[in-house]
């Protein structure tokens, strides 16, 4: 029925595959993990710039924000003052 040559090759054959489909599985899921760590410190180091970005916005001075060659200096709007001598707007 089975030949003796035939079943050494089939049992490397079915130890090849099992070696690359676990390296298969093993890589994809330690891409999946390099992306959601990445993710995850993007994530936070928007959050701690925003929470800067509002704790310095709350001294009532102006920020400088850069980005590339564009610089902008923002203030916060609580801390601007009607000028003198004008009402708000009628409604």
């Amino acid at each position: 029925m089975f030949d003796m040559k035939k079943i050494p090759v089939l049992k490397v054959i079915m130890i090849v595959w099992l070696v690359l489909s676990t390296c298969y599985v093993v890589y994809g899921e330690y891409t999946r993990l390099n992306v959601y760590v990445a993710q995850r410190a993007y994530n936070m180091g928007l959050s701690e710039a925003v929470n800067q970005l509002i704790q310095q916005a709350q001294t009532c001075k102006a920020i400088p924000i850069t980005s590339g060659n564009q610089k902008i200096e923002v203030v916060s709007t609580a801390c601007l003052k009607p000028p003198a001598g004008s009402e708000a707007a009628p409604k």
